[in-house]
């Protein structure tokens, strides 16, 4: 396992604290009501039948904001790549990830702390990985970044697995949980599918195919969003 401690300002919520252990107790708890975490293996069982119905092979995955890596964890079950990139913002989540066993005693894992917006990797540059994941994180983005990393995104990945609440989502979630996430921006559906339509074709749940690389697994023009 290889990793890097990006010496640079790292990301902050919307109320300026950053994702330490504060936020994981508050935002996170037990995980076990967290879509993506009590049901990841589900996610990388669909995901992985949807990749073999599409003749589509992963060699290479990234992790863009990483958090508990639990659904990285069963991503890297799922498909077996050969080189797994792993990026978070959060320096508690950065250095737990190193702890697990699964990482240590592997040398396909490249582990980085740094905020989306200020990490740079020419090997993903070169040479995409065929899907990335980005399970919750850009709500937690300013606007003024949000262009520049989705861009970088869709060039440093063919797929990406994405996930993001709107402003409508975080409605129901005070309604019926009384949940509220001060770190986050609340946005409508329209801002996030107008954001995400420069650079990324949805064709999937949860699934979008990059408009800047040649890979098309999805080809009908009909499930191209």
């Amino acid at each position: 396992m290889k990793s890097l401690l990006k010496k640079t300002i790292i990301g902050t919520g919307k109320n300026g604290k950053k994702f330490d252990s504060e936020y994981w107790k508050e935002i996170y708890g037990s995980g076990l009501d967290v879509d993506g975490s009590y049901n990841a293996k589900q996610h990388a069982a669909y995901l992985h039948a949807l990749f073999q119905l599409m003749e589509i092979p992963v060699y290479k995955i990234a992790d863009f904001g990483f958090g508990k890596g639990i659904l990285l964890r069963e991503f890297t079950k799922a498909f077996a790549p050969v080189k797994v990139y792993a990026v978070d913002a959060s320096e508690d989540a950065f250095f737990e990830l190193q702890k697990k066993d699964w990482v240590k005693k592997s040398d396909k894992y490249h582990v980085f702390h740094s905020s989306l917006e200020d990490f740079k990797l020419a090997k993903l540059e070169k040479e995409p990985v065929e899907l990335g994941i980005c399970n919750s994180v850009i709500q937690y983005l300013p606007d003024s970044v949000l262009p520049e990393v989705m861009e970088k995104l869709a060039k440093y990945c063919n797929y990406l697995y994405f996930t993001v609440p709107t402003k409508s989502d975080y409605d129901e979630m005070r309604k019926e949980m009384q949940f509220v996430d001060p770190y986050a921006f609340e946005r409508s559906q329209k801002y996030y599918r107008k954001l995400v339509s420069r650079d990324f074709e949805v064709v999937g749940y949860n699934l979008l195919q990059s408009k800047w690389l040649g890979e098309k697994g999805f080809k009908e023009e009909f499930f191209r969003i």
